[in-house]
């Protein structure tokens, strides 16, 4: 699943920075880094089945923050997602969708088939920042899903184990995988 979810997050538009059009910011770091954490995953539910789509009960990656008035932005290496940062200024939500085709046309073994893949993260930030101008995050916890549904108008039995399937990819879809995150800062922000 660490290939599948890795390789597929730079499908994601990447978002460019507007702030500071003709100044020396990075317009690719938006917002006031907080560093690199490193994130260990622990499986508490799997309803698209055991080792569906190379998924391991738990899971460890990289991820740099950086937070402005009311998003945090999360960049995974591959691409910079922002989500929202609640008005405590620790409390944070992130969301993405993908789509993959994981069939196309009528060709073998079947029709077209396409599955929605939406990411969401819900979390706190830790350590001594407790504000805006008090940047020294050095954790966080939270909640990863991964939620998967064919997308309209797709025909997907032939991925779901049945007597008719001949290379199952998942137990039931749609289906959903949720990791519990814990995440400790292994780098501070640059300078």
């Amino acid at each position: 699943m660490r290939t599948l979810l890795l390789a597929l997050l730079p499908a994601l538009p990447v978002l460019s920075a507007c702030g500071d059009f003709f100044g020396d910011r990075d317009a690719h770091a938006p917002g006031t880094a907080l560093g690199t954490f490193h994130v260990v995953g622990t499986q508490t539910a799997n309803t698209c089945g055991e080792g569906a789509l190379g998924a391991t009960r738990s899971w460890e990656f990289n991820v740099e923050l950086a937070r402005d008035a009311g998003v945090l932005f999360w960049d995974n290496g591959a691409s910079l997602v922002p989500g929202v940062l609640d008005e405590d200024l620790l409390s944070f939500s992130v969301e993405a969708r993908v789509v993959v085709d994981m069939r196309t046309g009528d060709m073998p073994p079947g029709p077209p088939c396409s599955v929605e893949r939406r990411d969401r993260v819900r979390g706190e930030l830790g350590g001594a920042g407790r504000g805006l101008d008090d940047d020294d995050v050095t954790r966080f916890e939270g909640r990863l899903s991964f939620d998967y549904a064919p997308t309209a108008g797709s025909r997907c039995e032939d991925l779901v184990v049945s007597e008719l399937s001949v290379a199952p990819v998942f137990a039931a879809l749609p289906c959903t995988m949720v990791y519990a995150l814990t995440a400790t800062r292994t780098a501070l922000p640059p300078e």
